[in-house]
């Protein structure tokens, strides 16, 4: 026992250290360049696939891919050290690296004058009314899965699907038969400290095969956030979205799969280095946050009632760590946890301390933790392709300590990239399985699922984590080819079981797409997809089999 409380000490010190270092890191200055205030770069955006495509060419070394969205200075940086390598190769640059340098000039003009020439952007406020415009129609014929978890296991959750074949999507829900969606944002600002962004969209859906029949129409804000920057820290309050890992398909711990969050985020927006021996760390990039879950279901503990259920307001928060220690290596660690509401015990200050220091709060009855660590291995003699994996744990209502966690009810990711399978890089290659129904501890569980806090690790009923739900596996892959520079065609294959050590039916999904972007100018491009999808023993009902399609084109234009 004496031990035991030792080594219960040695962790609390480890984790408050681990907090004071992470607060203390947000005061390092950085060069002047970093200190520019600018918004996020929407996760969809062309420019993130641009950067591995230059990043695939060995022309970017710095990039840390694992902590999203990025700044549309940090993409600018990024840019500008491809283009300062390109010119030091002093050879002839590929067709297709050219199109992006040309697509970043002209888009990013102003931040890529900074990093050249090292001047401020705005000297005064500034308004761009409208940046970006995009309209999509969709046509589903299908309808989305339920995630409730198993009446054999404790822990529960109550989520749907959303649309069939369509995921990471920042929580939009389309209904059967025809669907339109139109949004656009706003950029505006004050000098080079504070910048901020608006972006609505208005959806309309048509539920019964006739156009004439609009059965709902909405207005809402998809993402809104103001920002204020000073020595290389972002201070962002508002809705936005973040991807945590290397994986594209989905991640464990926290995606874009969910409606964008209402939060206070603080990072650095720029990866910095650490003081003293952490230097050798290399650049290192940081991120917590606090938000709040509405509408939540807790399983509360009510006095002279016992356990009730009750719907409630509860808070949403995680810290995540960043290290690019060579420029091969890249190494994350993320936590989140959700804790509050009414009748469950507070945080105290200790345990929000320990939450931020990857650990447990002191009981497992005030928080639902997440925690994972991933890497990424870039493998220069295979054309920089990337080997990338995660192992993350849920802590199943019985775990306090964050060395338990990662072992309790396990999940793990693994893939591999290749951005450039043919030599002049207009072939990629993407493949990655994951796979969340290792229950080892004794507890029965399903991953995204907790005993107390009811609706599980949801957001408006969508997973925050990988869209394929608990206690399931999934296999993706993915390939694209440009035919030219401007037009580009992609096919993919994704196949996803659950219900696999729990439920004595499996649910099986295979789903077929392919897709087409063409660039119509460098302001305007269109998409095309269409999937299809088998569902055998829907909903884990056996003998309940769907056949689903799904049609969606987009028309995006930036200013």
């Amino acid at each position: 026992m004496k031990q035991d409380c030792c080594t219960k000490m040695r962790l609390h010190s480890i984790a408050y250290l681990v907090s004071g270092i992470l607060l203390a890191a947000t005061l390092f200055y950085g060069p002047n360049a970093h200190a520019i205030s600018s918004v996020n770069v929407p996760l969809d955006n062309w420019a993130y696939g641009a950067i591995e495509k230059l990043s695939g060419f060995g022309l970017i070394y710095s990039d840390i891919q694992g902590t999203r969205p990025f700044t549309r200075m940090e993409v600018a940086r990024l840019v500008h050290e491809a283009l300062q390598e390109q010119e030091k190769r002093q050879e002839k640059t590929p067709s297709l690296v050219e199109y992006f340098f040309d697509k970043f000039k002209k888009e990013y003009r102003e931040e890529l004058e900074v990093w050249s020439v090292g001047r401020s952007i705005h000297e005064r406020a500034y308004l761009k009314p409208i940046d970006e415009v995009q309209a999509r129609y969709v046509y589903v014929d299908g309808k989305p899965r339920e995630f409730k978890g198993y009446e054999t296991s404790g822990p529960k959750l109550d989520a749907t699907e959303g649309t069939p074949m369509v995921y990471n999507n920042e929580g939009v829900v389309y209904g059967e038969n025809h669907n339109f969606s139109f949004q656009f944002s706003t950029v505006l600002g004050y000098k080079d400290f504070f910048s901020a962004y608006v972006q609505p969209i208005v959806l309309f859906s048509e539920n019964r095969g006739n156009l004439d029949n609009v059965d709902d129409a909405s207005i809402d804000l998809l993402k809104g956030y103001g920002k204020l920057s000073l020595c290389n820290v972002d201070i962002q309050f508002g809705r936005d979205s973040m991807w945590w890992g290397r994986a594209r398909h989905g991640e464990m711990i926290l995606t874009n799969n969910a409606v964008p969050l209402d939060m206070v985020k603080v990072t650095n927006s720029t990866p910095s280095l650490l003081p003293w021996y952490f230097s050798y760390l290399g650049p290192f990039k940081y991120t917590f946050f606090l938000s709040r879950l509405e509408d939540f279901t807790v399983n509360a503990l009510v006095e002279g009632q016992g356990r009730v259920l009750r719907q409630t307001e509860v808070g949403f928060g995680g810290v995540r760590l960043n290290f690019k220690p060579t420029p091969n290596i890249e190494i994350g660690m993320s936590n989140t946890f959700i804790f509050g509401g009414e009748g469950i015990p507070s945080l105290t200050i200790g345990d929000i301390f320990l939450l931020f220091g990857f650990q447990g709060a002191s009981s497992s009855q005030k928080a639902n933790q997440l925690a994972a660590l991933d890497f990424r291995f870039k493998l220069p003699f295979l054309r920089n392709a990337e080997l990338y994996g995660e192992y993350a744990g849920e802590d199943s209502g019985g775990l306090e300590y964050w060395e338990e966690l990662i072992l309790g009810d396990v999940g793990y990711l693994v893939g591999i990239y290749f951005p450039r399978l043919t030599d002049d890089g207009r072939t990629d290659l993407r493949v990655e399985y994951a796979n969340n129904s290792h229950r080892v501890d004794s507890t029965p569980g399903v991953w995204y699922g907790n005993a107390i806090f009811r609706s599980g690790y949801t957001h408006d009923r969508m997973i925050m984590g990988h869209h394929m739900d608990g206690d399931a596996e999934d296999l993706f892959v993915r390939v694209t080819r440009y035919l030219r520079n401007d037009l580009v065609v992609g096919l993919d294959y994704d196949f996803m079981q659950r219900g696999k050590s729990l439920n004595p039916v499996q649910e099986k999904v295979n789903q077929v797409g392919g897709d087409i972007t063409f660039d119509v100018t460098r302001s305007l491009s269109v998409t095309g997809r269409y999937t299809f999808e088998s569902v055998e023993n829907y909903n884990l009902k056996s003998g309940v089999d769907r056949h689903n399609h799904l049609f969606m084109t987009a028309l995006k234009y930036t200013f």
